[in-house]
């Protein structure tokens, strides 16, 4: 029959088997409990299992299973779930495998890339605001230095303009005493022009190098700048005052030492048979007639020949005739001076006059009512120098 052909389990071997209690007695009327049917070609394990050493033999205790959990001996607890291995301490253990993990780098960038910009932003923001602050601070410390130094270049700025009002005001009394020399005395001032090189009238452009305006009005720092402009003229001029001392001083001496209102007779006329014809011939003489009341005009004169070349001598017109091979006549120095002033005169008049330029640019020039030649007041550089001194020493 089917029910012959069932394989009978010992339940005896089976605990054993099972490491459990291989003495157990069945319970009465129990008997043998027959195991579920298997496959006809399984095979049954034949080895007992040994306890390990150290262990003592005995039944050992039954292990607790949590609820509804599938006896291990079972021949389906294999599928049900999955088998964990006691863990005694010479059990193997478990092999972990690893596990690869995949990442998306398109989102790895994005987080980077927004991470990033949100720390370059709060970065800047910081050094922004530590900026600001320290802008603040530094220029706060920076306005104060620049004042401060601003007002030490003033003060220094107007000691230098005073100190140059000192040299104006020597460089024109020295033109004036020059002047009246030449002009009053008829005397050539010979020490001029090494005490006019001794004075320098030192406000250049330099005086400004470096200078800090902080606190200066704007109409005295151009007024500054005028004023050196000025200077240099004046400077300038005062050189070319030195050069025609130095070059005229032999010649001006001369032309000074005759009595004023008495000047050499220099040309002469000369008139002969063709004068009505051609006109008369103007001619230098050889040696100018010096004026001496004791000794008078020579007779005969001799003057450069106005036809040819080397000198002629003619006898001086004294008579209403004009002798045969003719005459000549002097003319009268103050006359031909007024037409054609002589080379010293000259000399003296450009002298006088740079001399007096410079003493109208240190005391300045005052327009004359109804004048037609100044018609507006133009200040003196010594004036100029003041005013500005005391507008520099009120900065603080």
């Amino acid at each position: 029959m089917a029910e012959d052909r069932k394989p009978k389990i010992d339940l005896k071997s089976r605990l054993q088997k099972m490491g459990g209690p291989a003495a157990a007695t069945p319970p009465p009327g129990t008997g043998s409990i027959p195991a579920p049917s298997m496959a006809p070609n399984m095979a049954r394990p034949a080895l007992t299992p040994v306890p390990p050493p150290g262990v003592p033999s005995g039944i050992p205790k039954p292990l607790s299973s949590p609820p509804g959990a599938i006896d291990p001996s079972h021949p389906l607890a294999a599928v049900a779930q999955p088998f964990k291995a006691p863990t005694a301490p010479h059990s193997a253990p478990a092999v972990v495998h690893a596990q690869r993990i995949e990442v998306d780098e398109g989102a790895v960038q994005q987080a980077r890339s927004g991470g990033f910009k949100k720390g370059l932003t709060a970065g800047l923001v910081l050094a922004v605001g530590f900026l600001a602050l320290g802008y603040v601070g530094g220029n706060a410390s920076t306005q104060g230095s620049a004042r401060s130094q601003g007002i030490r270049d003033a003060h220094d700025l107007a000691g230098d303009l005073l100190k140059a009002k000192d040299s104006l005001d020597q460089l024109k009394g020295k033109l004036q005493d020059g002047g009246k020399s030449i002009v009053g005395d008829r005397k050539f001032p010979a020490g001029l022009a090494q005490q006019l090189s001794g004075i320098n009238v030192d406000f250049a452009g330099d005086k400004l190098f470096g200078r800090r305006f902080s606190g200066v009005p704007a109409d005295t720092t151009r007024q500054l700048f005028d004023f050196i402009t000025r200077v240099q003229a004046l400077n300038d001029k005062k050189d070319l005052v030195i050069a025609l001392l130095n070059k005229l001083q032999k010649p001006i001496t001369e032309e000074l030492s005759r009595p004023p209102g008495q000047l050499p007779i220099s040309y002469v006329v000369v008139v002969d048979k063709d004068t009505p014809s051609m006109g008369a011939f103007l001619a230098p003489l050889a040696a100018p007639i010096l004026p001496d009341e004791s000794k008078g005009v020579p007779n005969d004169l001799t003057f450069l020949n106005p036809r040819g070349s080397g000198n002629v001598k003619l006898p001086r017109l004294t008579g209403d005739k004009v002798p045969k091979d003719g005459a000549a006549v002097t003319i009268v120095p103050n006359t031909f001076e007024k037409v054609c002033p002589s080379k010293e005169r000259g000399q003296i008049a450009q002298l006088v006059s740079s001399m007096n330029s410079l003493i109208d640019d240190i005391e300045g020039q005052k327009a004359a009512p109804g004048g037609d030649v100044i018609t507006e007041t133009k200040p003196g550089l010594g004036d100029t120098a003041a005013k500005l001194a005391d507008s520099l020493n009120k900065v603080n």
